[in-house]
């Protein structure tokens, strides 16, 4: 058995062993390697013809063979980057694995990073984060201790009172169905206050495994491509932003470098537009809001030549209690134990252990 099929065994989710996945890994065990830009092109040309005559969305099968076949890092031959931010939104529970999450990002982001931005939301008395934990503000210094560029923000500060105003009189304080408006505003809010000329949106719960460029000093950037299809994003980019779906794949890829110039370009009036943006949701709470769909899309559509496509080649872990024991009994690095992909996703909602730890 290889070291990325053992590797996927224990650490991917059930229903991805299936006999349906395992040519499609062959596939992309076979391909990632290639980095061929000519080869994604020829892919995605096939998505423009087939919507010719399929002009919904392609099966998943075709989607998959598309998104594999996309070179894993595209600008691997660009010298001189710019630095760029990295900013991480977290909540307590992503403690355990934020000092992974940081430190992988700071070995495999081959752009310099000016300033590591963790964004976190406030306890009521405004003196610290909103944590319960005993231990939870030791594991927050440690990262802070470890990461010298790391810098903490509070949701409430990035987001502003404009916004904050608007997320009361619709959520009221404490709604949990606030938590997905939130997230999409934080992330769009910083990117477009960032000083850099770009920022690495990475979500806390997602390991980077492999080293990329992100960003040329000319403003071409990695723009990642998932198999996935998500309807609902794709029909609000089209109706706020009037901007069509030109590749029919997914850019909802658990991080996504956000230019400050586009983003501003598209809320130009700031939290006045991004307000807008969440009050157009057609979902009472806006599960039809998609950040990084929209970005990739609209950056596609008015910013086409500072694109690269490249394959997400994500893999998807309900196991990570059993990731991090690995790490401390082999000493091994995240991508010796999972080796052939650029990252892998540890969704909190869906780990294994959940129940014990009472998420």
């Amino acid at each position: 058995m290889s070291r990325e099929s053992s590797s996927r065994s224990r650490y991917g989710s059930a229903s991805d062993q299936s006999l349906l996945t395992r040519p499609f890994e062959f596939i992309r065990r076979s391909l990632r390697r290639s980095n061929s830009k000519a080869l994604g092109a020829s892919l995605r040309a096939f998505d423009r013809v087939a919507s010719l005559t399929r002009p919904k969305h392609l099966p998943t099968f075709a989607r998959v063979i598309i998104s594999v076949c996309q070179p894993i890092d595209p600008l691997r031959w660009r010298r001189l980057l710019p630095p760029i931010d990295l900013v991480v939104p977290f909540v307590e529970k992503d403690l355990r694995s934020l000092h992974l999450v940081i430190g992988s990002a700071v070995l495999n982001v081959r752009n310099p990073l000016a300033r590591i931005i963790l964004i976190t939301p406030q306890n009521q008395e405004g003196t610290g984060p909103r944590f319960r934990e005993e231990d939870s503000q030791k594991r927050l210094e440690e990262v802070l201790a470890d990461y010298p560029l790391a810098e903490i923000r509070f949701d409430q500060d990035v987001l502003g009172a404009q916004i904050l105003d608007e997320l009361e009189v619709r959520f009221g304080l404490g709604d949990r169905n606030a938590g997905w408006v939130n997230q999409q505003l934080i992330k769009l809010s910083a990117a477009a206050a960032s000083t850099e000329q770009a920022s690495l949106i990475l979500d806390a719960d997602t390991v980077l495994l492999s080293r990329k460029v992100w960003l040329t000093g000319g403003g071409r950037q990695l723009l990642q491509v998932a198999n996935e299809y998500h309807r609902e994003f794709m029909t609000h980019v089209y109706r706020y932003f009037g901007v069509p779906k030109i590749l029919r794949m997914s850019y909802v890829t658990h991080h996504q470098l956000m230019q400050t110039d586009v983003v501003r370009s598209m809320f130009p009036s700031g939290a006045v537009s991004l307000i807008d943006w969440w009050k157009s949701s057609s979902d009472p709470i806006g599960r039809d809001l998609g950040d990084y769909e929209a970005y990739g899309s609209y950056l596609v559509h008015h910013f086409p030549k500072r694109v690269s496509f490249g394959s997400f080649s994500n893999l998807f872990s309900p196991h990570l209690e059993t990731f991090l024991q690995d790490l401390a009994s082999t000493s091994k690095s995240p991508s010796e134990l999972i080796p052939d992909y650029c990252s892998v996703s540890f969704h909190s909602w869906a780990q294994a252990d959940r129940a014990v730890r009472g998420d």
